[in-house]
């Protein structure tokens, strides 16, 4: 009965959180996560990154990510996540060499005097939802900014491919430093919703990073490559940074 009292009181705080954020004015709050970190939900969704490289799905959905510790930014509503919006935020500097850093499983960075922390997780769904991410580590997730980042890795070039993806609501992704998709406005995860011009996965090493943003209501994303005929490509392996200590 306590564990339904709880839920039915999270359930009630949200929606009135959402109430307010949608009059617009200074009574607008973030939704917390519990204090209990709600794991066994988290976990519906997570399993820990391995030190062992792992393959696309059948569809070729990318699962493995090590994702950052929310950011928090201030709007209450996913329209405000326009070309310009999203041209503005991503300007800033949030971390340090947040365009070039390979982060480990575990590592720290620092936003203003927050202390932020990396994670590598295999999403057991197609997609990776980012308010049970946030809510499974005791983060806020409502008005948040989330940081994700995976390495390719493969034996011989993969030409003609488009980044394809949806999410939940704005997001910007950069293969190799470069910017190649970006999805605005307010949006539900779509499969394929948007693509990428054409690019090439270079042999060896490769880098997809990116950030999703979102206002009020679920935090999610999907990626994949596909072919010119909109086939997924699977020939490819990810990873993420494993330290030996947690192994």
């Amino acid at each position: 009965m306590r564990h339904l009292a709880l839920s039915i009181f999270r359930i009630l705080a949200i929606s009135a959180a959402v109430a307010l954020s949608g009059q617009g004015g200074a009574f607008a709050q973030q939704a917390t996560a519990a204090p209990d970190g709600y794991r066994a939900q988290f976990e519906d969704y997570y399993t820990p990154a391995t030190a062992t490289p792992v393959s696309p799905d059948a569809e070729g959905f990318i699962r493995r990510w090590t994702i950052l510790e929310p950011i928090a930014k201030s709007f209450s509503s996913n329209s405000m996540l326009t070309d310009n919006y999203l041209t503005e935020v991503m300007a800033e500097e949030y971390f340090k060499d947040q365009f070039t850093i390979i982060p480990e499983d575990g590592a720290k960075v620092k936003y203003g005097k927050t202390a932020l922390v990396w994670h590598a997780l295999d999403s057991k769904k197609y997609f990776v939802n980012l308010l049970r991410f946030a809510e499974g580590y005791g983060k806020e997730y409502f008005q948040q900014m989330y940081w994700a980042f995976t390495i390719i890795d493969c034996e011989e070039d993969i030409t003609d491919v488009r980044l394809s993806g949806g999410a939940n609501s704005g997001a910007v992704w950069y293969l190799n430093g470069e910017e190649v998709l970006r999805l605005t406005n307010d949006r539900d995860l779509i499969v394929d919703d948007c693509m990428s011009k054409r690019v090439t996965l270079h042999k060896g090493r490769n880098i997809l990073r990116g950030a999703v943003l979102n206002g009020q209501g679920m935090a999610t994303f999907c990626l994949r490559f596909v072919d010119g005929q909109g086939r997924p490509v699977t020939g490819y392996t990810i990873s993420s940074i494993i330290p030996k200590k947690r192994r």
